[in-house]
């Protein structure tokens, strides 16, 4: 059997990735022919993925407001 990762990777405040993720994983573990594991990089110390805005942006913009 394969063992595949669905992975939630946004560790940003308030992050909507665990919503889709979520959804992808309730479908994905209705096939039998595979074992699926939610993995939340928020629950590893990753230090360069705590930004409140990506990096290419540089902080707040108007659509922020």
């Amino acid at each position: 059997m394969t063992r595949i990762g669905i992975i939630i990777d946004s560790t940003r405040p308030g992050r909507n990735g665990a919503a889709v993720t979520q959804w992808v994983y309730e479908v994905a573990k209705q096939r039998t022919a595979n074992e699926f594991r939610l993995v939340d990089l928020i629950d590893y110390k990753l230090a360069h993925l705590d930004e409140v805005y990506p990096p290419a942006r540089q902080g707040p913009t108007e659509l922020d407001k």
